[in-house]
């Protein structure tokens, strides 16, 4: 490898080059959000004298780690916005890019794991960036004195306005790179994918990125919108079990303290992090707004796998999410565990709300909308939460996020260059379809999606007997949320 440096804004960068593909790492495109700037919206990138190196990752943001994962051994700061960037060396033409966001259920994350190594992206043209924003109670926390000390008058989000941060870092930067700042194409699995949801909810993100790709991802459970006002509380309360009257006062609470027995939002306000409807950076519910076209409506993949879905206990999940949708509790009476049904009914809804979005955005607005489920079944778990990353990414062949390798074949590496070209496709002319491939309609043509395995292939949206009671249950629910309906 040799060097390859790049001028950017804020001074000179030095990254590697193979004579291909050219790598700048831990790139900063925000200044370090610590002592008074936590807590506040990211600030511009620090400009530095001489040549910084892009050769290392950064650390990545603090976090309670997923045990056994990758991220248990990588270093951590509050000092984490910072983004990678692999680029083709042919700079005869300018490049699209892809940016990606990680999922961590906004928990947790990491933009350096092997998995999502973009030098297969680079090969192609593309050029790829992974981003690294605030996660848990530094990326997602509230309180009472943000809104007063905001000069837009947002609260909370930071993490979804780093991420915003990066993409206008990106739009005044990426043309030294090769790439094209006119065709961005943002996306995402799981919180990464909700992230891309609220990018595009997002007023002030308008015009920094032109397409989106969402891996298992959505924003339309009420859970994922929390109001300001208790948000607001949650924060104020959490100041209090540190003794803090003030988020002045908060903001010397050091990391260890923070953090000394698990995530504390977790720990004191039994309280996931999620996004805030503060009125300002997200001004209404994002289920709502992306449901009513409020949003920027950009063409999509949008997608999710044969076997996940997401869910708190089972005694407490059946009747709520049942009785949301108005279907029976009965409807899985052939599982005789009730862990069983529970899980049965948390993939179907997971599935039907990405569907029924699918053929409202593509029927109801005539936005450009692509399907696609992945049903590739290596192992018991089947097509899991996150399996098809590796594949989207080309990197079949990296050491896993967390677990052991799974026993791919061949057949693996044919859907991996399948996935991948389509991907390409999508992020170059914002449609999935190209020479070669088989034909993948839009949303619009038909109850039809494209499904991923062995024998990828255009199939009905009816994969099983009970879609056909929660997928109109669905339906019925999130047209309800139409104004006018």
């Amino acid at each position: 490898m040799e060097e390859k440096r790049v001028k950017v804004k804020e001074g000179i960068l030095s990254g590697r080059t193979d004579g291909k593909v050219s790598v700048f790492m831990g790139v900063p495109y925000a200044a370090p959000p610590v002592g008074a700037l936590r807590w506040r919206g990211p600030q511009p990138a620090i400009h530095w004298d001489g040549i910084r190196d892009a050769v290392d990752c950064a650390p990545m943001a603090v976090q309670f780690p997923i045990p056994g994962s990758l991220m248990e051994k990588h270093e951590m700061s509050e000092d984490c916005l910072y983004l990678n960037i692999w680029a083709p060396e042919d700079n005869s033409s300018k490049h699209a890019v892809l940016v990606w966001f990680y999922g961590g259920a906004l928990q947790a994350g990491c933009a350096d794991v092997p998995s999502l190594s973009g030098r297969r992206y680079a090969e192609d043209g593309i050029v790829l960036v992974t981003v690294s924003y605030r996660v848990g109670v530094f990326g997602f926390m509230c309180h009472p004195d943000m809104k007063k000390e905001d000069p837009d008058g947002f609260s909370g989000n930071f993490g979804h306005r780093d991420q915003l941060a990066a993409l206008k870092w990106i739009k005044e930067n990426i043309s030294a790179f090769g790439g094209d700042p006119d065709r961005v194409t943002i996306s995402g699995q799981s919180a990464g994918s909700a992230s891309c949801c609220a990018l595009m909810n997002a007023p002030s993100a308008k015009g920094y990125f032109h397409a989106a790709i969402l891996h298992s991802g959505d924003v339309f459970q009420p859970e994922r919108d929390v109001p300001l006002k208790d948000a607001e509380s949650w924060g104020k309360q959490l100041g209090e079990q540190f003794g803090c009257s003030t988020l002045e006062d908060f903001r010397k609470i050091s990391v260890d303290e923070l953090y000394s027995d698990g995530d504390p939002m977790m720990k004191y306000m039994h309280q996931f992090a999620a996004a805030v409807i503060d009125g300002g950076f997200l001004p209404a519910s994002q289920g709502d707004l992306l449901l009513n076209n409020n949003c920027h409506g950009v063409p999509v993949i949008i997608g999710t796998n044969y076997d996940e879905g997401s869910r708190f206990a089972a005694e407490q999940y059946i009747p709520a999410i049942t009785s949301r949708l108005n279907i029976p509790e009965d409807i899985y009476s052939d599982e005789p565990d009730l862990d069983h049904k529970a899980n049965a009914l948390a993939r179907d809804y997971w599935y039907a709300r990405h569907l029924v979005w699918a053929r409202i955005r593509s029927r109801d607005y005539s936005l450009p909308t692509w399907e696609y489920v992945f049903a590739r079944r290596l192992t018991p778990p089947g097509a899991f939460h996150g399996m098809e990353i590796p594949y989207t990414f080309s990197t079949l062949d990296a050491e896993p996020d967390f677990g052991s390798p799974l026993p791919y074949t061949q057949d693996d590496s044919e859907l991996s260059e399948l996935m991948h070209s389509y991907w390409v496709n999508f992020v170059n002319s914002f449609d999935p379809n190209g020479n070669g491939l088989p034909y993948w309609p839009e949303k619009s043509e038909g109850d039809v999606h494209m499904q991923f395995d062995m024998h990828s292939e255009v199939t009905d949206d009816v994969m099983r007997e009970t879609d056909r009671i929660v997928t109109p249950a669905v339906d019925r629910w999130m047209r309800s949320r139409i104004i006018g309906k």
